[in-house]
């Protein structure tokens, strides 16, 4: 019996965000028959996807950062690739600083990928330094969205993979709702929240900013705040300097996201930049109003009357009593199936477009190399 095909994916850290979210959502509906996923990572946590990879297959390598230690991650990356025979190595990631990485896989047999998950990040001037580099370390280049590419690779082109999810899971279902609504006592009141881990683009502060707005105008609001990350303790710092101790409530990772969008009543989304965030298309199958900030990308609204934009430089009270006025409007709650197929969101769809992927252009390298071996005999 043939064994699969096993591609290594480059990480920062497999635990729960954006990014790895959409790693995971194919890994576990591509056929793994066909295909395996493994991983190099530079950290690991507690309650990231570690485990479950495992599960299901595939292997965790856990290598030394590359700004730390960068001769010993090439070294181990080209090791890696030559010894496990991987036709394709593909890194995710915000900046171009990783291109060393690809060039390292690229130098030991493997078609390169980069997949650009942002349009902007803090470390700019590693960034465009990383740019020249890119031009040569990645055969294939990969965006979540148009400004996602443009700012990973400038005039070069790109193909756009949309961040696609599994549809149906997210489903608004009032079984869902009711037990969210249970654990946390929330009979008779509205809840908000946002779903992020603590990073800086995130925009937490301003959140919370908010989150004091919509308690002022509705005195039986719940906020939460589902993830984690490195600025959570200056998070549960100014809950208690704003006075917001039993107000917002930080429930750390949650396996249970889609049970959550069922029991919110508003997603309130401040971020000061994205690529194209997964949960705002979670939240549209939902049928979850949402307030998102005016900086994320237009293309993530793909269905009718669920998202509302406004700019982050508004004060926090113009939010609060948008986010009000659209929890005490209690919509439908149905889930536009079609529109979020049709815009190329379902993750049945990807699936079958990566597999082909894949298959392509291990193939095309393949004959490349058997007509170089030809020519040269």
């Amino acid at each position: 019996m043939n064994e699969p095909i096993r591609i290594l994916h480059i990480v920062g850290a497999m635990y729960p965000g954006g990014m790895e979210n959409f790693i995971m959502n194919l890994y576990r509906n591509i056929d793994r028959t066909r295909f395996q996923f493994d991983f190099v990572v530079h950290q690991q946590k507690d309650n990231d996807y570690t485990e479950e990879i495992e599960k299901l297959g595939g292997r965790v390598y856990l290598l030394p950062r590359l700004t730390r230690k960068p001769f010993s991650n090439l070294h181990r990356i080209r090791r890696l690739v030559r010894e496990n025979h991987y036709p394709m190595v593909i890194r995710h990631t915000a900046n171009a600083l990783v291109a060393p990485q690809l060039l390292a896989a690229k130098s030991a047999g493997a078609v390169t990928v980069c997949h650009s998950h942002n349009e902007t990040d803090p470390q700019l001037r590693l960034h465009r330094m990383g740019q020249k580099l890119m031009r040569r370390a990645a055969d294939i280049r990969l965006a979540c969205s148009e400004k996602a590419g443009h700012w990973m690779y400038g005039d070069q082109s790109f193909e756009v993979i949309h961040n696609a999810i599994d549809i149906p899971r997210f489903a608004y279902r009032e079984s869902k709702a009711a037990k969210i609504r249970e654990e946390f006592h929330l009979e008779g009141k509205h809840a908000y929240g946002n779903i992020a881990n603590f990073i800086a683009s995130k925009n937490h502060s301003y959140l919370l900013r908010i989150y004091r707005e919509i308690i002022a105008l509705d005195p039986d609001a719940v906020c939460f705040c589902l993830g984690e990350g490195d600025l959570r303790p200056q998070i549960e710092e100014e809950i208690k300097e704003l006075h917001l101790e039993g107000r917002v409530i930080l429930t750390g990772i949650r396996g249970d996201v889609p049970d959550f969008m069922s029991a919110l009543d508003v997603l309130v989304f401040p971020s000061r930049f994205e690529g194209l965030p997964l949960t705002l298309i979670e939240a549209q199958a939902a049928g979850l109003p949402s307030l998102i900030s005016d900086t994320i990308t237009g293309d993530v609204i793909v269905t009718e009357g669920i998202v509302r934009q406004l700019s982050i430089e508004l004060d926090p009270k113009e939010w609060a009593e948008r986010a009000v006025l659209l929890a005490k409007e209690q919509s439908d709650r149905i889930c536009p199936y079609e529109s979020i197929a049709a815009a190329g969101y379902d993750i049945r769809q990807l699936v079958q477009w990566y597999q082909e992927f894949i298959q392509k252009n291990i193939n095309r390298v393949q004959n490349e190399k058997e007509d170089l071996s030809e020519d040269t005999e």
